[in-house]
């Protein structure tokens, strides 16, 4: 970990000043209601966001009446794209149409959430949801920012297990 660290620290001062840094777009790493999770987008190919999700192990197809598209399957590490989701009425052949994530290297912009994080702190960022379902799986909808919590629970109460964005209603 020193070593990458060391790595991206001469990298970065190799690229020259904090200035360029800050005009930079969004990391990786961020979740974008209605856009992105990291360097996946809302509309991409599923074939390229597929090949590109193999940095994160190993990817999986998922096929069920109410989804399709590809999964990192180990917990907390990658993502998975969907082009079908009938419980928003998503279906876009071959685009990804919904990116969910329960990585939490992942954070929310804005708010710096990310899964795991209680799902007060989405409530106090993006306010009221606007739709949710449930109960397998339960979820908190912001339709009009494209953003959706799948909410589950834990010792200190509800949390986002994950989240997801898709396409702004």
């Amino acid at each position: 970990m020193r070593t990458i660290v060391a790595v991206a620290s001469g990298v970065l001062l190799a690229l020259g000043s904090a200035s360029w840094i800050a005009a930079q777009p969004a990391p990786p790493t961020t979740i974008v209601p209605g856009q992105a999770v990291g360097p996946f987008r809302v509309g991409m190919p599923v074939d390229e966001a597929r090949s590109m999700m193999e940095q994160f192990g190993r990817v999986e197809p998922l096929e069920a009446e109410e989804v399709r598209g590809f999964c990192n399957p180990e917990p907390n590490a990658g993502v998975c794209v969907l082009d079908r989701y009938s419980r928003v009425g998503l279906d876009t052949p071959g685009l990804v149409g919904m990116i969910i994530t329960d990585d939490p290297r992942f954070v929310t912009q804005p708010g710096s959430h990310k899964p795991g994080a209680p799902l007060l702190d989405f409530l106090r960022t993006f306010g009221i949801y606007t739709a949710s379902a449930g109960p397998d799986p339960t979820e908190v909808r912001w339709d009009p920012q494209g953003l959706v919590v799948f909410v589950s629970t834990n010792r200190s109460g509800l949390t986002a297990g994950a989240i997801g964005v898709f396409g702004p209603r």
